[in-house]
């Protein structure tokens, strides 16, 4: 793995867009434009600032260059019998700032944690041209606001990621996918139950009148609730969950706009004009929903409204106009997020256009 410190540059770059009053349109691995739209300004490019900064395997926390490849950094785990728990997506060029910036986790993440849940320190250049350190490398209590993972899922648009420390977990000592056929399409009923019993759950998911499940941990665990669960074993089990986390299952071969709703555990079917079953897939136990559909996008954020849900939009592509890629802020929360943001970055440099649109101005 490449090591490279490109701290310097980037802050200078910073301080030089804040002096210009030039907006900076952040990237990495470019493996993530399809969320949000990206505005006409001056690209700021991490993916040279690469590098391990220190990892103990022994102390399960790794603390990397936010320009590092997510491949890369995963062998390195694999290497020494360790993964991050939330499964993040690679998606061929992608790298963790990317994954950590757009606050992606893969299958694992209703029963392991969010992306959020692993970070424990990151270092940031805020809208001051400060590099500003949050958090360190152990796992404590302390006071005042865990301003770190507030950096997780905010798209960049509160400052350029530089490195982030992360804790890491062993891998598995065995799993299995399991597959059941449902009497009816999207039925969650069954994953309902299963969620309230003591199983090794590590991944939940149905297409159509398919449900699949993966059971992870020891052995003899493994064993006794595959026994309990029943089902067909899925011979590759492994590639159909990272199809699900990289967005390439068959499912996703459409030319249709895909949007992600998430909703609250054991939310029942939403109903949204002109989609039919087959153009849901549910994972995550039925919390992450993905749709294929021409439907408006006010309407899609109006069915996800209703059962306390929000959506996003994963194609950016293809909707046209330019109708918001995010569920709109409304109220206290639109407030709360316009505050975060002038403390961050108040001249709202940092990808202006990306990330809710609707407060670069507020």
């Amino acid at each position: 793995m490449q090591n490279q410190d490109q701290t310097d540059e980037l802050v200078a770059q910073v301080n030089q867009a804040i002096e210009t009053k030039t907006a900076i349109n952040i990237t990495g691995g470019g493996s993530k434009a399809f969320l949000g739209r990206s505005q006409d300004a001056q690209v700021l490019n991490t993916s040279a600032h690469v590098g391990v900064v220190n990892y103990e395997p022994t102390e399960l926390v790794v603390t990397v260059r936010t320009g590092t490849p997510m491949g890369e950094l995963n062998e390195l785990l694999r290497q020494n019998g360790q993964a991050l728990p939330f499964e993040p997506p690679v998606l061929e060029t992608g790298t963790i700032g990317g994954v950590l910036a757009c606050g992606l986790s893969g299958p694992a993440r209703p029963f392991a944690g969010s992306a959020r849940d692993y970070v424990l320190g990151m270092r940031v250049i805020n809208g001051q041209g400060q590099a500003l350190r949050f958090g360190g490398e152990v796992m404590k209590n302390v006071a005042g606001y865990d301003a770190a993972r507030l950096h997780v899922g905010a798209f960049g648009s509160l400052g350029v990621l530089l490195e982030t420390s992360m804790k890491v977990l062993p891998l598995p000592e065995a799993q299995v996918t399991l597959k059941h056929e449902l009497s009816k399409p999207n039925d969650n009923t069954a994953l309902v139950k299963m969620m309230r019993q003591p199983l090794p759950l590590s991944a939940a998911a149905i297409i159509n009148r398919s449900q699949y499940i993966r059971l992870s941990g020891s052995d003899s665990a493994v064993r006794a609730a595959a026994k309990t669960c029943g089902g067909e074993v899925v011979p590759e089990g492994e590639a159909f969950w990272q199809s699900i986390r990289e967005i390439n299952h068959s499912f996703f071969n459409d030319n249709r706009p895909l949007w992600r709703l998430s909703v609250p555990e054991f939310c029942p079917a939403i109903s949204i004009d002109g989609s039919t079953e087959s153009d849901w897939l549910l994972d995550w136990a039925g919390a992450q929903r993905f749709l294929k559909t021409d439907a408006d996008a006010a309407s899609i954020y109006a069915a996800a409204a209703s059962v306390a849900g929000h959506a996003t939009c994963y194609s950016a592509n293809r909707v046209a106009g330019n109708a918001s890629l995010f569920q709109p802020l409304e109220g206290a929360m639109m407030s709360l997020q316009a505050r975060l943001r002038d403390s961050f970055d108040a001249h709202r440099l940092f990808n202006p256009g990306r990330f809710h649109p609707e407060l670069d101005n507020n």
